[in-house]
C-alpha cells in the first residue's frame, strides 16, 4: 500500500514599492528631505509562526495563508516546529533538494519535535507530518527555514486531511491506529479503519524507519525487504516468534510516496492481515490464538 502524499513547498510574495512626484520644498527647509532622517531597516524574510493555519500549507500557500488562527477554531494544519538551515545548505543558492541529505535531516528533526509535542511516535498515529521549504524565490530572498506541519486524516487509505477544532496535542488518545477491513481486488488492496472490537481482518503492529541505503521500493524483490521487516514487527506485536509467522499470517507494508521518501521521510507502516479470517479484538499478545490468515 502506498500513502500518495507529497512534500510540501511554499511560495512567497513579499512586494512593496512607494512613490514620490512633484514635490519643492517648503519654506524654512534646507531642500534635503532625507539627510535627517535615520536609515529604513533592512526588510526581513517571512518566517511561519508556530501554530494552527486554517488550510493545509502546500506549493502555492503565501505569507496570508500561513496565518495562525485560533486552534479552538476550525483548521487543516498545525506547525509544531520552525527551524533554520545551516552550513552548506543555508549558503546554496537553492532550498534542499527533497532527495538531499539535508532535506533528510530536517524531516528528522521534524520527527523529533512532533513526537514531543505529541507524546508518542507520531506514525502510530492518523496524522502525516510535513516538511514544509521556502520557494526558491523566498530562499533568494534570505529565508532559509523550514517547518513542520501535523495534519490529522480522515483516514489513511485516502489521506484526507480532517479539519481540527483543537491543538494537535489535545485528543490524541483519539488518534492512534488500530483496525481494518482490509478488501483486494485486482491486485489493489483497500483499508477502512474500524473498531477493533468489530469483526476485521487487518490491524496496525507497528511501524519502522528502513535505514538510508535502502532505496523506495519499485520491484517485488525491494517491496520484500520492507515485508521482512514488518514480518518482524507483525511477530513482536502478538508475541510469536517470526518462523510462526511466517508459517500462518502475513502482513501488509505501508511505505509513503517515492517523493516522500526521497525528502526523508522513509517511514513504514505495518499491518497484519488475516486475509479471507476475521477476529474481533486485538491481536496484540494474542500469539497463535489469532486466526491464520486464509
Amino acid at each position: 500500500m502506498r500513502h500518495k502524499r507529497g512534500i510540501a513547498t511554499i511560495a512567497l510574495v513579499l512586494a512593496a514599492g512607494l512613490g514620490m512626484s512633484g514635490c519643492s520644498a517648503l519654506t524654512g527647509t534646507d531642500g534635503d528631505l532625507a539627510n535627517d532622517w535615520s536609515a529604513l531597516p533592512a526588510p526581513k524574510s517571512f518566517v511561519p509562526d508556530l501554530g494552527c493555519h486554517a488550510r493545509e500549507t502546500d506549493a502555492s500557500a503565501t505569507a496570508t495563508e500561513f496565518a495562525v488562527v485560533d486552534c479552538a477554531k476550525s483548521h487543516e494544519t498545525e506547525t509544531v516546529y520552525v527551524g533554520v538551515f545551516s552550513g552548506s545548505a543555508a549558503s546554496a543558492s537553492t532550498p534542499p533538494d527533497t532527495d538531499s541529505k539535508d532535506a533528510a535531516d530536517a524531516f528528522n528533526a521534524c520527527e523529533e519535535q512532533a513526537d514531543k509535542v505529541l507524546g508518542q511516535d507520531w506514525r502510530d498515529l492518523r496524522v502525516e507530518l510535513k516538511l514544509v521549504t521556502p520557494s526558491s524565490a523566498a530562499w533568494k530572498g534570505g529565508a532559509h527555514w523550514f517547518a513542520c506541519d501535523v495534519i490529522e486524516l480522515a483516514d489513511l487509505e485516502n489521506a484526507e486531511t480532517k479539519a481540527r477544532t483543537a491543538a494537535i496535542k489535545e485528543g490524541v488518545d483519539k488518534l492512534p491506529l488500530g483496525c481494518f477491513t482490509a478488501t483486494e481486488s485486482g491486485g489493489d488492496l483497500k483499508m477502512a479503519e474500524v473498531e477493533c472490537s468489530s469483526s476485521h481482518n487487518s490491524e496496525y503492529v507497528g511501524s519502522f524507519e528502513p535505514a538510508a541505503s535502502v532505496a523506495y521500493p519499485t520491484t517485488d524483490a525491494g517491496w520484500d525487504v520492507l515485508h521482512e521487516k514488518c514480518d518482524e514487527v507483525a511477530a513482536a506485536y502478538m508475541g510469536i516468534s517470526g518462523s510462526q509467522f511466517d508459517k500462518s499470517y502475513s502482513e501488509i507494508a505501508w511505505a509513503t510516496s517515492k517523493k516522500y521518501w526521497a525528502a526523508g521521510n522513509n517511514n513504514v507502516r505495518c499491518f497484519l492481515w488475516l486475509g479471507k479470517s476475521k477476529m474481533s479484538g486485538s491481536a496484540k499478545g494474542k500469539k497463535t490464538t489469532v486466526p491464520k490468515w486464509s
